[in-house]
């Protein structure tokens, strides 16, 4: 059967159970690249019909999005997909069908996409920074955002932080780095058992998104975890200017130093971890620590150049930390030897799109996987900068940070806490999983399996 065959079957489907089988606009543009791939202009009609089943739709915004999917075909994305997400909504063809459709889609063609993309194909980075969506290629603002996370009851402190932000993607970004930054925080403290191991929340996030599109407001995010880091400094202070004096004494002991121990240098504690840094630096500042970090940058590049350096090339170190894993490094001139048996390592990075293939250059390197992408759209009219009238943010979010510190402190004195989901929560994940896995597949055949997982 061939394949307008095949769709004008799908349409009379779904047009007679009346089911919206694009009800977001992620499925919307993956419906559009599925029928334009497969079928060409010839499936334009098919596209509105499968369309205005939604209250939403709107002939004009349809026409101009599949024109684009025309004419940006994306070749990972079969007709398969359309069959997929109806069967979403209930609306099932034969069984062989289906079956042959999947098939098609399975054997896509096998060529590795030129872009890293996210879990939705429509959203993609590539080593020139592409247009803020897949409809603006005529200049016209979309008439649909791309989809943000919905509201949610979240602890108190988070929707405090998230009340700063001006716009739904702001809030979105707002929510994952604080996110990252309090799990951070928590370490070895807070665990879940998962795959047979307890994972702490130790995220690697990374917020891609064009200039002044507005992620520089995850500079406010670091100073919800800079008490710690302060605090953590003035220690090493005060233990340096102690170390200092008895070195002093030691010094002019003369030959009475053989009876005592010489004094040693404390430990170079920090929680803000800089990115640039060498292989060696960051190995010390995580095992100073007892395995724990944050690296925060707002420019991504800084670590891209920091890891390609000569002595940089510690993409390893992250791809460990992620897993906990062990981390150790020794030195031949002294004989010096360190590990730290568990890692709890966290990265926060916001770049714009050029700056992620510096960093991974390809969805084979280990550190695609293992990165929590969040592509946020470009800005399309200008945004009133005085909004938050004479509140300094810093100042908000310093207090923020002070208030977390002192909750922080009270976590970690009643000790360890392992969180365990109920038989329903685990039901629900791994059903959600096990669909997003499939569409994926569908999709862009097996190149998201491993982040996905």
């Amino acid at each position: 059967m061939d394949e307008i065959e095949s769709l004008y079957r799908l349409c009379e489907a779904v047009e007679t159970a009346g089911a919206d089988i694009a009800p977001t606009y992620a499925e919307y543009v993956q419906l559009a690249f599925a029928i334009a791939t497969d079928c060409g202009e010839a499936g334009r009609e098919f596209f509105h019909r499968l369309c205005r089943v939604s209250a939403k739709y709107e002939r004009e915004h349809a026409e101009r999005i599949f024109s684009n999917a025309l004419t940006t075909r994306h070749g990972d994305v079969h007709l398969g997909t359309a069959f997929h997400l109806a069967e979403r909504t209930g609306v099932t063809l034969c069984k062989e069908e289906m079956m042959n459709h999947r098939k098609n889609a399975k054997n896509a063609e096998n060529t590795p996409t030129k872009n890293l993309t996210h879990t939705h194909v429509y959203n993609k980075v590539d080593n020139e920074e592409p247009d803020e969506s897949e409809e603006l290629q005529d200049g016209s603002e979309p008439n649909q955002p791309l989809p943000s996370f919905t509201e949610a009851d979240w602890p108190k402190i988070l929707l405090l932080i998230m009340s700063y932000a001006t716009s739904p993607t702001q809030r979105d970004v707002m929510l994952l780095g604080a996110l990252t930054a309090i799990g951070a925080s928590m370490e070895r403290y807070v665990r879940c058992p998962y795959a047979g191991k307890l994972q702490s929340p130790c995220l690697q996030s990374f917020i891609v998104a064009p200039s002044a599109s507005g992620k520089g407001i995850l500079s406010f995010i670091r100073l919800l975890v800079e008490p710690i880091h302060d605090e953590l400094r003035q220690q090493v202070a005060e233990k340096v200017k102690a170390y200092k004096k008895e070195k002093a004494a030691y010094d002019v002991m003369g030959k009475e130093r053989c009876k005592v121990e010489a004094p040693q240098m404390p430990k170079n504690k920090m929680f803000l971890i800089s990115g640039n840094n060498t292989g060696t630096g960051i190995l010390q500042n995580i095992m100073d620590a007892n395995g724990t970090g944050l690296i925060c940058e707002t420019e991504a590049d800084t670590i891209s150049a920091a890891i390609g350096s000569e002595y940089g090339h510690w993409s390893d170190t992250l791809r460990k930390a992620f897993d906990h894993d062990r981390l150790s490094y020794n030195r031949r001139t002294d004989q010096e030897y360190r590990e730290v048996k568990k890692s709890y390592l966290s990265v926060l990075l916001s770049g714009t799109p050029a700056q992620v293939k510096p960093l991974i250059p390809s969805t084979e390197n280990g550190l695609f996987s293992r990165q929590l992408f969040y592509y946020m759209h470009g800005i399309w009219t200008w945004i009133n900068q005085f909004e938050s009238g004479e509140t300094d943010l810093e100042a908000v979010f310093t207090d923020i940070g002070l208030e977390w510190k002192k909750q922080l402190d009270l976590m970690k004195a009643h000790g360890l806490h392992t969180l365990r989901l109920t038989d329903e929560q685990k039901q629900e994940f791994n059903a959600l999983f096990a669909d997003l896995f499939f569409r994926s597949g569908l999709a862009n055949d097996n190149e998201m399996s491993s982040s996905i997982a």
